[in-house]
């Protein structure tokens, strides 16, 4: 059975999930009845024609009426606006002729209430978010926790971050074979759409400051998506991030204090090991080219969660571990977000 899937919010992971359905399957991996949000449709169908950073879509686009047309199949779109509705209202109930089995909210601006309200008017049978909001059932790291889904309990999901999905895999196998005592997660990010090109007001003051010509320190929750989904780390982690003038592939700087003395050589089997087993095209060991460094862009497109960049793998003293990765912050993640649903689907939902 295939799900029927439909995406409230089409801005960057909205639209990339779309993209990385029918990346593999011309058909679609699942069957996305609907799509909804504020823009006009034929904005939503120039943005997914035409993408700065991966080019053309590997599938036909066109918009008629109301409906996208997608690889040949009719889409049907809603202009909705959720920030304007009151609280009670049934902000998507006009959804619920589609029957949805899970309706994927990329908005970024929902509560925990919004989602919870999907369930209560019945719009769709689950919620796949792409933040950790508060109160959700379960955040999910696939290739981690995927088997603690529980069908009966878990309603409202969390498909963790882009972030939270590169570094959890490998503070996994850390934990499970030697332990963590405490890890400092720097991340170097690329600009974000909320982010000014100008300077101007924002909320948050710096981050008004234009995105072009500067490195912004700024908070992330990352440290807290870990020990969502590991809580043996709950209070071991910090972290920070840095927004840098670039459009896509995010960088992991870690230093993390091991609970045991090892090796670099121990550490570097451990990540090839679960890279070639259960943790396959999830994470991969990465050792540069015909011996040079590579630059952040030679990971665009890349599906895995996490690329290790194994020769910046250090370790000193027995316990203190340095190691990079690279990530395609958008495509990976929206890879993953691909195969949480997947789960649900093998669970019967």
């Amino acid at each position: 059975m295939s799900l029927r899937v439909g995406i409230v919010g089409l801005g960057r992971i909205g639209r990339g999930m779309l993209r990385a359905n029918y990346a593999e399957l011309t058909s679609g991996r699942f069957d996305i009845q609907v799509m909804c949000d504020v823009m006009s449709v034929d904005q939503v169908a120039y943005l997914l024609s035409h993408d700065s950073t991966y080019g053309n879509p590997p599938f036909s686009l066109d918009c008629d009426g109301n409906n996208l047309i997608v690889a040949g199949k009719t889409i049907h779109y809603q202009r909705v606006d959720r920030r304007r509705a009151l609280p009670e209202e049934d902000s998507f109930g006009h959804l619920r002729k589609y029957e949805l089995d899970v309706l994927f909210d990329a908005t970024g601006t929902a509560t925990i209430e919004d989602l919870r309200s999907i369930i209560k008017h019945k719009v769709a049978k689950k919620v796949v978010c792409t933040t950790n909001i508060a109160g959700c059932d379960l955040s999910m790291v696939y290739g981690v926790n995927d088997n603690q889904y529980d069908p009966a309990r878990h309603h409202v999901i969390s498909a963790s971050t882009c972030t939270g999905n590169a570094l959890v895999p490998l503070f996994s196998i850390l934990e499970k074979h030697i332990g963590i005592d405490y890890a400092r997660i720097i991340t170097i990010h690329p600009a974000l759409s909320d982010q000014r090109v100008l300077d101007g007001y924002h909320a948050t003051s710096h981050l008004g400051r234009s995105s072009a010509v500067s490195i912004l320190p700024t908070k992330t929750n990352v440290a807290h998506s870990a020990a969502l989904v590991l809580p043996a780390l709950q209070g071991k982690l910090d972290s920070l991030s840095y927004r840098i003038p670039t459009a896509i592939v995010s960088v992991i700087d870690l230093t993390a204090n091991l609970s045991r003395d090892t090796t670099r050589e121990e550490c570097m089997e451990l990540f090839e090991h679960h890279a070639r087993t259960d943790m396959a095209g999830i994470i991969h060991c990465d050792y540069g080219a015909w011996g040079h460094e590579k630059a952040s862009i030679d990971y665009l497109g890349l599906p895995y969660s996490a690329v290790l960049v194994m020769n910046h793998l250090s370790l000193s003293n027995g316990r203190h571990l340095g190691l990079s990765l690279m990530h395609d912050n958008e495509l990976a993640y929206c890879s993953r977000v691909i195969d949480v649903l997947g789960v649900l689907n093998r669970g019967g939902l």
